[in-house]
């Protein structure tokens, strides 16, 4: 079959449809990888590529797109990466017989934001595994690529194994820079010495111009495989908008470009192969057309006058800043969260922060509520953001949001996982991002004005980004320090309770250039104390001795009062020290006046910068 790959380009090859979209449809895997199924379900891979070969594909594609050791590490199968792109190859084999070539599917990493943490020996090792473990195929089909980067090592991988390799672009976004970026994979494929190349997984409307391109940049043959179309859920149910006799129309189209190979993607199935096979099985591949195709203007950006930013003035000022948090109620109004608010922000507050729905549990909106504080109380505040129960499209129209209700610091967190809340049986923790550092790259993505796909926008937000650190541990510092890289430009830390733990962090986080606000949280009864020392909130430690302390009372009013006392004690090292607080409200019916009680001791101790000392 091999020695038939140098035939390629002759007589238009009908490829495979979609695996993945297929397969998922009877199978119960709980975002596990359709991969797995090599190993655990092969007689459903098995039955699905006989369908496919049996509709007229002349070329399978391995159920491996995405079984490399990284995306296999995350459902816990990174030790049988080899076994499963193995038995990928065999169950298309079995299938193919004399009748089909196969073509091992190697999928992008899609690394996004995260493509900073990845040095290009370890991209390596990883195309590495699993192109060797493939080289029973064909030919190797590298698939839906769209970074330059990730592009050459994997390139250079599937080269290294002696078999043929074909390219594929996926989606790379819209206007001049889409061309742009093509130019620049196909220029890697063809100094690699790819067989030929391609594009697939792109919209129907789409991916006819793209071919086109390519094959007015090649001499190359050039595969494509369009998607169904834009999926819709119905009744619960995905569909998908191309039927195959639409998909057929599309199908021929590509054959008069002059495409080689013509399959499907995501969407497709055997029926969408089965309607296109007797128009294209063996037709000869003719001459390109040549369409020229028309590349979008370039899109200015337009100059704009800077936009002052209080939260960075005050980040970057010698004064001593006071932050409170402001937790986002449910249970009040935003009224009522002003009102309360009020007597804070007269004793002298510099910032109000709102936390992101912390511990799970459902609050009002951060944002919104961050941007109703600064216009009533003419406070400048900060939202957390998190992404851990965010996808991207939200995540971009949230901030973008942010910006434009006025909020110009933005507090960049993980967030806590839903399992911890009351939704948690519910509520699915979402990873297209997975750390508060690929947060801090995406802002620091916009304030250049493009999404993470390299799409402008109009109005660029430029927030002031801060993020936090819970105990100072080597390993936490370190990892402050990437985040610091990634555009950090102030810290909040969890609450420390002794003097000896705030300066400890003092040291830790000292030397990375980023303004320090430690964690202040008054602890107002026993209970309280003993809550948070339990350690069911990573990175908070409640020292014994504080503990204990509460123990020598017994009235609810006398253990309060203790615990504003050791706060303010707290405070008074602070204040002598640090560059700001980081005062979290305590809990309690008089959370509201121990706080203001608390800011007006700080304003004793440290001038506030507008003169509002007590």
């Amino acid at each position: 079959m091999t020695e038939r790959l140098s035939q390629l380009g002759k007589q238009i090859l009908v490829g495979s449809g979609a695996m993945g979209t297929v397969l998922r449809r009877g199978e119960e895997l709980a975002g596990m990888p359709v991969e797995l199924l090599n190993i655990r379900r092969p007689e459903a891979v098995l039955a699905l590529h006989e369908a496919y070969r049996n509709a007229g594909s002349r070329v399978l594609v391995t159920n491996t797109f995405a079984a490399n050791r990284l995306l296999l590490e995350e459902a816990g199968a990174a030790d049988r990466c080899r076994e499963i792109n193995e038995a990928g190859v065999a169950l298309a084999r079995r299938a193919a017989g004399e009748a089909c070539f196969v073509w091992a599917s190697v999928g992008p990493l899609s690394l996004g934001l995260r493509h900073e943490d990845y040095p290009e020996a370890e991209l390596a090792a990883i195309y590495s595994e699993q192109c060797r473990a493939l080289a029973g195929a064909d030919a190797l089909v590298l698939e839906t690529f769209f970074d330059p980067r990730e592009a050459r090592v994997a390139l250079k991988a599937a080269t290294a194994t002696g078999l043929p390799v074909v390219f594929q672009v996926g989606h790379t976004g819209r206007g001049r820079n889409r061309w742009v970026t093509i130019d620049v994979l196909l220029a890697e494929a063809e100094a690699a010495g790819a067989t030929a190349v391609g594009t697939n997984c792109q919209h129907p409307n789409d991916i006819v111009d793209v071919a086109a391109y390519l094959l007015s940049r090649t001499r190359l043959p050039v595969t494509a495989s369009p998607n169904a179309g834009n999926p819709t859920i119905d009744r619960g149910l995905v569909r998908y908008e191309f039927t195959p006799e639409a998909f057929a129309a599309v199908a021929a189209r590509l054959a008069d470009l002059g495409v080689s190979v013509i399959g499907g993607c995501c969407g497709t199935d055997p029926g969408h192969i089965r309607e296109i096979t007797p128009l294209l099985a063996g037709r000869p591949v003719g001459t390109s057309a040549r369409i020229e195709v028309r590349e979008a203007a370039e899109e200015a950006r337009p100059e704009r006058a800077a936009v002052r930013n209080p939260v960075r003035e005050m980040m970057r000022s010698d004064w001593f800043l006071i932050s409170v948090e402001i937790r986002a109620d449910r249970n009040a109004s935003l009224d009522t969260l002003c009102l309360n608010a009020e007597k804070i922000a007269r004793a002298g507050v510099d910032l109000f922060d709102v936390p992101d729905n912390p511990g799970a549990t459902v609050g009002r909106d951060a944002t919104v509520t961050a941007a109703r504080l600064q216009e009533v109380l003419r406070v400048p505040s900060i939202a957390h953001k998190a992404v851990t129960q965010s996808n991207l499209l939200q995540l971009h129209s949230g901030l973008l949001g942010a910006w434009d209700l006025g909020l110009k610091g933005i507090l960049a967190v993980t967030g806590d996982p839903p399992s911890m809340g009351p939704l948690g049986t519910l509520a699915q923790r979402v990873t297209d991002l997975k750390s508060s550092v690929e947060l801090l790259r995406l802002l620091r993505k916009l304030r250049e004005g493009e999404m993470i796909n390299g799409d402008r926008i109009a109005d660029p937000p430029d927030f002031c980004a801060g993020t936090t650190i819970g105990w100072p541990a080597p390993a936490q510092i370190a990892w402050l320090q990437k985040k610091v890289e990634a555009g950090a430009e102030f810290v909040f830390s969890q609450p420390v309770f002794a003097a000896e733990d705030f300066r400890r962090l003092q040291d830790g986080a000292g030397s990375l250039g980023v303004r320090l606000f430690p964690g202040l949280l008054p602890l107002t009864s026993r209970r309280n104390a003993e809550f948070f020392a339990s350690g069911r909130i990573p990175g908070i430690r409640v020292p014994e001795t504080v503990v204990a302390a509460f123990a020598r009372f017994e009235s609810a009013e006398d253990q309060r009062q203790a615990g504003l006392e050791m706060a303010m004690k707290l405070a008074e090292a602070m204040a002598a020290e640090a560059r700001g607080v980081y005062l979290i409200m305590p809990f309690g019916r008089a959370s509201h006046e121990d706080t203001t009680r608390i800011v007006r001791h700080f304003r004793t101790i440290r001038q506030a910068p507008n003169g509002k000392a007590s």
